[in-house]
C-alpha cells in the first residue's frame, strides 16, 4: 500500500564516495535513531552523503532547504482554506514524524532561531512534534530521523545555532577530500579524464588556501565537478 511518504523515496542508488568511516558512523547512529548534524563547507558533499544513506537504509528523505523567511508553521503545517472549509496539512517535518521519513534541514543556520525550537521535543528522548494549532501531539514513527546540515565557519555570530539546539544532535565533521580521492569524484561526476580532473583539484586546493586573503570562501568539490562538466 503506498503512503504519502512514497514520493520521496530515492529509486536510484546516488554516487558517493566514502572518505573515512562516516558510512559505518550513520549507520550506528540511525539504528538508535540519534539526531545527526552534518558540519563542514558548502559543496564538499554533505547533502548527497543523506540522500545516500537514506537510499542505503531505504528510508524515504524530506529535505528541507531552510531560509531566513522560514516560519514554524511552515516546517510542522498549517489550516488552509478549501471547498469545504479549512483543512490541516502537515508541514514536512511533520509528514516526516508522522510516516517514518528522515527529515534533512539543509543550512539550518538560515532559519530564524524562534522556528528552529520547533524541532527540539523531536530531538530528546520524547520524540513528539507538538502541533498547537491544531491541539494535537504527534509522536514520531519508530523509523523518524532528524538531520541538519551546518558551516561552521561561514556563520556569523548573528546567525548561529543555540547551544541547546547543537547539544541534541551527534555530529560528523565533513571536509575537502584528499586530492586523489577528490579527483576520483570530480572524474566520475563530470565525466572527464582523471589526468584532467586531478589538474582542477590541484587548482581548487590552490584557491583553497587562498581563504581569508582575498577568497571569502574555497573552491569547493562542487564547483569543481561544474567546471568539470563545462569542459567535458
Amino acid at each position: 500500500m503506498s503512503t504519502i511518504v512514497d514520493q520521496y523515496r530515492i529509486t536510484q542508488e546516488p554516487y558517493y564516495r566514502p572518505v573515512a568511516d562516516e558510512v559505518e558512523l550513520y549507520e550506528a547512529a540511525y539504528s538508535v535513531r540519534m539526531p545527526m548534524m552534518l558540519k563542514g563547507p558548502t559543496g564538499c558533499g554533505k547533502t548527497r552523503f543523506v540522500e545516500y544513506m537514506a537510499y542505503k537504509l531505504g528510508k524515504p528523505l524530506i529535505t528541507v532547504a531552510c531560509n531566513e523567511d522560514m516560519t514554524a508553521s511552515d516546517l510542522v503545517g498549517r489550516f488552509l482554506l478549501s471547498a469545504s472549509g479549512t483543512e490541516w496539512q502537515d508541514g514536512p517535518l511533520a509528514i516526516a514524524a508522522r510516516h517514518g521519513a528522515i527529515c534533512y534541514l539543509d543550512e539550518v543556520v538560515e532559519a530564524r532561531q524562534d522556528t528552529t525550537v520547533v524541532i527540539h521535543p523531536l530531538t530528546d528522548n520524547r520524540r513528539v512534534l507538538p502541533l498547537e494549532k491544531k491541539g494535537e501531539l504527534v509522536h514520531a514513527h519508530p523509523d523518524f530521523q532528524i538531520v541538519i546540515s551546518y558551516n561552521p565557519g561561514y556563520q556569523s555570530l548573528m546567525k548561529d545555532l543555540k547551544q541547546s539546539t547543537k547539544q541534541r544532535f551527534g555530529a560528523l565533521d565533513f571536509t575537502w577530500p584528499d586530492p586523489a580521492v577528490e579527483a576520483e569524484i570530480v572524474a566520475h561526476e563530470a565525466g572527464i579524464d582523471p589526468a584532467l580532473a586531478a589538474r582542477l583539484v590541484e587548482i581548487g586546493a590552490r584557491a583553497r588556501n587562498l581563504k581569508g586573503h582575498g577568497l571569502d570562501e574555497g573552491v569547493s568539490t562542487r564547483m569543481l565537478i561544474h567546471a568539470g562538466r563545462l569542459m567535458a
